[in-house]
């Protein structure tokens, strides 16, 4: 297939600011775009050069996709100003979770065409920054669970449903998972709190941005009141709470501890 490359370009929570230095650099020099319209900020395209070929994923399906990209692919290149230029395919979120990369990559492998993956910022962290929260704290949770509901994209592996992840009580960032939001809260039920403190993320980084902070128990009232339906993520956890606990402090620059480059015991 010549010497073509396509690089997956994850454009992160919406916002063109949160783009990373590389992504924005490739998008900038890309020749051929294509990206989901649905899913897509406007103004990320933006960030493309003039005179790029657009185009908009949102309708096709995968075989669709494939013909249209076989499009400015050596030898079949149909598109001779765009032959042996850089190819984007620009992803929303982070293309590590939740993406649809997967199949693609599997097709360019088989096809010998060079690939590269440009990672984003993912929901749960741009929420979290937003809102002015943290994900892990000591003491409380030291883990994070990133997991969806059960939906129409077929049953959960065993173990991995909600309400078995609910178990371990830790921070659990679900994405995905709003239009069955009544489920999802039944399930964490079994094992938090009601008052267990929850943010609700939609639209993070964009001017429609929503955060809401309420408890377990009003999870599913704020969803209805706020119109949030999809495109959201809900993170569940006490450690949401974090800057508020000040017996939860971090060891790194507590005065006693010590590490290679500090002797707490010196430390006045």
């Amino acid at each position: 297939m010549g010497k073509s490359k396509i690089y997956f370009v994850s454009a992160g929570p919406g916002d063109p600011e949160l783009l990373t230095v590389k992504a924005a650099k490739i998008l900038k020099k890309s020749d051929v775009v294509f990206y989901a319209g649905s899913l897509i900020n406007p103004a990320m395209l933006k960030v493309i050069k003039k005179g790029a070929a657009l185009v908009d994923m949102k309708s096709l399906n995968f075989e669709q996709i494939k013909e249209k990209l076989k499009n400015f692919l050596e030898p079949e290149c149909k598109e001779p100003n765009f032959c042996q230029h850089t190819i984007s395919i620009l992803h929303a979120g982070d293309s590590s979770i939740y993406s649809a990369i997967n199949e693609q990559t599997a097709y360019l492998e088989t096809m010998l065409i060079k690939y590269e993956i440009i990672p984003g910022v993912t929901a749960a962290f741009a929420a979290a920054a937003a809102n002015g929260s943290i994900l892990t704290l000591p003491n409380v949770s030291q883990t994070v669970i990133f997991c969806r509901g059960e939906g129409r994209t077929g049953k959960m592996p065993e173990g991995q449903d909600i309400k078995s992840l609910a178990r371990h009580r830790a921070t659990m960032a679900i994405y995905l998972s709003f239009g069955l939001i009544e489920s999802v809260v039944s399930d964490l039920k079994e094992y938090y709190s009601e008052n267990t403190p929850c943010l609700i993320a939609k639209d993070v980084s964009l001017k429609s941005q929503i955060l809401i902070n309420c408890e377990l128990k009003d999870v599913v009232k704020n969803a209805d009141d706020f119109s949030v339906k999809n495109m959201a993520v809900l993170i569940v956890g006490e450690a949401l709470k974090g800057k508020y606990f000040k017996e939860n402090r971090s060891k790194l620059y507590d005065k006693s501890f010590s590490h290679r480059f500090r002797n707490g015991r010196n430390t006045v």
